[in-house]
């Protein structure tokens, strides 16, 4: 939004307010009576007031805007693992890793083999059932990739929860 229609907009929700004497009352009410975007605007403005009010957001509190100021300075809160939960979770996703590779060098998942024939797919009358095709499917890739996505993950958890903060430490630390 351009500065002018901000403009517009703070002298609007003056207007609104009753607060507008003068010179502005006089260009707002000019302006209003000239132009169809204006009157809109005022009434869209009208329907958030009304919609906050019932919301019962008319006004913020009292320290509002002296608490909000105030935390200006502040870093945000970081939205990480502590390093001793990233671990335990680390150890589980290693762990599962582990199980999924002993199993497929078992042999496990060596008879999911197959195909899924999309043909045999009963769909509603109203739909038109083109020709679907056949998917052909490898029980081993497929485990491949869970544990390819598990390992990525783990290491994803061990750069945040314990790489990461370790070196930004270190970077503090001065010689």
């Amino acid at each position: 939004m351009d500065k002018l229609s901000q403009e517009i907009d703070l002298l609007l929700h003056e207007y609104l307010d009753g607060n507008l004497q003068g010179e502005k009352l006089e260009k707002i009410k000019s302006g209003l009576a000239k132009s169809e975007s204006l009157r809109k605007r005022l009434e869209i403005l009208k329907l958030m007031q009304a919609t906050f009010k019932d919301a019962g957001l008319v006004e913020p509190s009292v320290n509002f805007t002296q608490r909000v100021m105030g935390n200006l300075n502040r870093l945000p809160a970081g939205a990480s693992l502590s390093p001793k939960n990233g671990l335990i979770l680390l150890m589980g996703i290693l762990v599962a890793a582990g199980i999924g590779l002993t199993m497929l060098d078992l042999g496990v998942f060596n008879s999911l083999n197959g195909i899924l024939a999309l043909d045999n797919m009963v769909l509603p009358d109203v739909v038109p059932t083109p020709s679907l095709p056949s998917i052909a499917f490898n029980g081993k890739w497929i485990v491949n990739a869970i544990i390819a996505l598990n390992l990525g993950l783990a290491l994803l958890i061990l750069d945040r929860t314990i790489l990461r903060p370790l070196f930004n430490r270190r970077s503090r630390i001065q010689f």
